[in-house]
């Protein structure tokens, strides 16, 4: 690779032994090879957590910028900045024919519909293309992974596992159109290897990461070259980078090791943590990675799926997550169901903070991102498509105006988020779902 200063082309790749590439950041040194009125472009992430949030915890009490937080949002209070919070919503309830309480929460998150079928045939795979693909449509250009989905489990494909239909509308959040629902990556070590390039099976796969030991390590030699090609605040944002990709290394190769130490045929297979805390922080550092990179502007992450028989003992609740959702309005059960969605926000304010401290231009990515977390359905216990928690991190590349506390009127549909959303990304939608129009923000 030669480069001069100042002329980075904006698509630099670091090559090494074996094959390994890896992505560069957005630099100021690519700036000058791109139009003259580029600018950082905008990122879009959709973060479903199931079985909602119970609303009394978690929207405030008053509307503006004085609004206090909640116990279940508090740890997001850091960024209160770049958040806005939106209270009133009516979340849809997908095809009522179809019952299916659950599937219709997250199959209708994105698209405002769920599933598009009738009882007459309940095994038809047809909903609507979901928001986030009408964003990819519009800001994926050039990124080698148009769109990523990523989540932590699987419902499974068994014959009357998902309420008899198919399980692909409690796996799938994201629809490339009204057929073509996209899989759900639940491996880290399998979305690691489509960002940076890996191919072949599992077993080639462990080899040539045994032979590299570590991506970084492969192209130590080419990074040098290019540092000396660059001014000190590109080598800051390059060696943030690259330390982050070294830590999810550091990551997946703990958990290959324990994985390794478990008798053949009594575990997930290669690069599926062991324990819920590592795979959503491994899985957040991906997606960071796969922005900061530019490997893809848009990523859907569910962190459990409706059904979800995860449990939590780490943090004191062993049972799993759909049943503590049931809280039966006692005080004991609705402590439990507000430590457990806590537990999500925490991790979510975790990946918020590595955003904020990314930069990216004159700002950070933060800043350029549009983050969408939330639910289904509002309190789980009754399964109430009413308040359910929206969330928007981050300033749309200043489209978006933080520290607000919204309460629309009337249940205003959802869907009318997700045109306000795709409008955000310049995306010329006309409907989606049950949409009225475009929420104001």
């Amino acid at each position: 690779m030669i480069v001069t200063k100042k002329h980075l082309p904006r698509r630099t790749f670091l090559r090494g032994a074996l094959g390994a590439v890896v992505a560069m950041p957005f630099l100021d040194a690519m700036v000058p090879a791109l139009t003259a009125q580029a600018r950082r472009p905008l990122r879009f992430g959709a973060i479903y957590v199931p079985n909602g949030i119970y609303p009394q915890q978690w929207h405030p009490e008053t509307t503006g910028s004085a609004f206090e937080f909640k116990p279940i949002m508090q740890p997001l209070e850091p960024y209160r900045s770049h958040l806005v919070t939106i209270s009133g919503m009516k979340a849809p309830d997908g095809n009522p024919d179809m019952g299916g309480v659950h599937m219709g929460a997250s199959a209708a998150w994105l698209n405002g519909i769920g599933p598009d079928t009738d009882q007459a045939n309940y095994t038809i795979v047809k909903s609507r293309k979901s928001v986030d693909q009408f964003i990819a449509d519009k800001i994926a250009e050039d990124t080698p992974l148009r769109s990523l989905q990523v989540g932590t489990e699987d419902m499974g494909t068994s014959a009357g596992a998902c309420d008899g239909y198919p399980c692909v509308f409690f796996n799938a959040i994201s629809w490339r159109d009204d057929t073509s629902p996209l899989p759900v990556a639940v491996n880290p070590r399998v979305t690691f290897e489509r960002i940076f390039g890996e191919s072949g099976s599992a077993g080639r796969r462990l080899a040539n990461m045994r032979r590299k030991q570590s991506l970084l390590d492969s192209v130590a030699e080419e990074a040098g070259r290019l540092r000396r090609a660059l001014g000190p605040a590109d080598n800051a944002i390059l060696d943030e980078y690259l330390t982050n990709i070294r830590d999810v290394e550091a990551q997946l190769a703990r958990m290959d090791a324990r994985a390794a130490a478990v008798p053949e045929g009594a575990v997930a297979p290669l690069g599926i943590p062991d324990n819920i805390d590592d795979h959503l922080t491994v899985t957040y550092d991906l997606m960071l990675l796969a922005f900061q990179a530019d490997i893809s502007r848009v990523f859907t992450f569910m962190v459990g799926h409706e059904g979800s028989g995860r449990s939590y003992a780490h943090i004191g609740i062993p049972e799993p997550h759909h049943p503590v959702s049931h809280h039966g309005d006692t005080a004991e059960g609705i402590a439990k169901y507000a430590k457990l969605t806590t537990y999500h926000v925490a991790k979510l304010s975790e990946f918020i903070g590595k955003l904020q401290a990314a930069p990216d231009g004159d700002g950070t990515l933060l800043d350029r991102s549009v983050i969408y977390f939330g639910s289904g359905m509002g309190n789980g216990n009754a399964h109430d498509r009413n308040n359910p928690p929206v969330l928007l991190m981050g300033g749309a590349n200043g489209q978006l105006k933080g520290n607000r506390h919204i309460a629309v009127e009337k249940k205003e549909p959802t869907a009318n988020l997700l045109m306000t959303l795709a409008e955000y990304a310049g995306a010329d939608v006309e409907k989606i779902g049950h949409s009225t129009g475009r929420l104001s923000l």
